[in-house]
């Protein structure tokens, strides 16, 4: 279980769409570069992408609302940050965390101050009378690039590794995952799927490269945006696919709308930024 959910939030990122609101693709302060809201659509689907920024320009929170194959949409994040800017605190609100009885999730995050990077992220979340413990360990090369991530869960038999993800990179984009789960039989990581990504060469106006480990690697670390994802699944073929990603762009070299199709499925987004 991973409990540093901003893999949700990256997941539902890429669903977003067309309805203007006063907010202008190219009005605004900020030289038109921060990221206010996506807003985005795909047949009866939708989803409005909110972000809301210190005044360092430093990501502190985050919701997502809409309407999802009928049910609502409703998640929000946010993120406590010390003086030094640094993420200390994750702290997760939705609707379906009301289902279960839940009024939050809460991960601590800890910081390697010596070599300026994030160490580990720490949940503990009580489950039907049940006590959960799940932790994240971040491990990087030589020059500080994030190499993987394993999350070690602990459901009342003490830490276990459950899950592992690899990431490889081209220049200053992310280039690909490896995701991998713990087998208890082998006591070994097996492959279960990858991600490859080709990108464009216009500006990401979600790179924020220094917490992408805690935010998410993708969107949130490569310089350029992702044009093409080849996801290939170690198991099953059949689920294999390619999503292709056109835009349109601002006068500022950044996304203005996207067009992404998946098969038979095109989602549309429109961005808007301040």
């Amino acid at each position: 279980m991973r409990i540093l959910i901003s893999l949700v939030v990256a997941a539902t990122l890429v669903f977003t769409s067309c309805k203007k609101e006063h907010d202008s693709i190219n009005g605004g302060g900020n030289n038109n570069t921060r990221l206010l809201k996506m807003v985005g659509k795909s047949g009866s689907d939708s989803s409005v992408s909110e972000f809301t920024y210190n005044a360092s320009g430093k990501i502190i929170g985050f919701k997502l609302s809409g309407v999802e194959s009928g049910g609502p949409l409703d998640l929000r994040l946010t993120y406590v940050r010390n003086n030094s800017d640094v993420i200390q605190k994750q702290i997760l609100k939705s609707n379906d965390l009301g289902a279960l009885g839940l009024d939050s999730i809460v991960t601590i995050v800890n910081y390697d101050v010596g070599n300026n990077r994030y160490k580990n992220a720490v949940s503990v979340v009580v489950l039907f009378g049940f006590a959960i413990k799940d932790s994240i360990v971040f491990q990087y090369d030589g020059t500080g690039r994030l190499t993987s991530e394993i999350d070690y869960t602990n459901a009342g038999s003490g830490m276990q590794p459950s899950s592992k993800i690899e990431y490889t990179y081209a220049g200053n984009n992310l280039a690909g995952e490896k995701h991998y789960d713990y087998d208890d039989v082998t006591a070994s990581f097996q492959l279960t799927d990858t991600a490859t990504y080709d990108y464009d060469s216009k500006i990401n106006p979600l790179q924020f490269a220094p917490d992408a480990a805690v935010l998410n690697m993708n969107p949130f670390y490569s310089a350029n945006n992702i044009t093409k994802t080849t996801y290939v699944d170690a198991t099953d073929p059949s689920n294999n696919y390619v999503s292709n990603d056109t835009y349109t762009y601002t006068s500022v070299n950044r996304p203005a709308t996207l067009t992404s199709v998946t098969g038979s499925n095109t989602v549309t987004t429109t961005y808007y930024y301040q």
